[in-house]
């Protein structure tokens, strides 16, 4: 869970494990945004990421959409889904990670919001 202490608009989502990747070596860096820095991220590839499509997922605090890349394409920005809606300071975001079923559902103030 992560609670939105400041104002501004936070992002809040996953990533594929990169274990060798050096995150102090980038500053002020999107996982999805910044296609410069792709492959850097896809040289970290291993054979746990599997034959899946998306690379970072996250939900952007501010208006409630979703992003998501697939390091070899380009990213998807700005994209309403089932759950969009903002949140604001005070509010705390969840997120719950099924590897099964490849989802991840995002939930407010312990609300389910739904799956991204």
């Amino acid at each position: 869970e992560f609670k939105i202490i400041s104002a501004g608009t936070p992002c809040i989502g996953i990533v594929r494990p990169m274990p060798g990747l050096c995150a102090g070596s980038y500053k002020d860096f999107s996982f999805i945004c910044d296609s410069e820095l792709h492959p850097d991220f896809l040289a970290q590839r291993s054979e746990n990421w599997g034959d899946g499509n998306v690379h970072a997922c996250e939900y952007n605090c501010s208006d409630g959409e979703m992003g998501w890349t697939y390091w070899e394409d380009e990213e998807h920005l700005c994209l309403h889904w089932e759950g969009t809606e903002d949140c604001g300071l005070g509010d705390t975001i969840g997120m719950l990670l099924n590897l099964d079923e490849g989802t991840l559902s995002v939930y407010k103030n312990n609300r389910r919001l739904g799956v991204m």
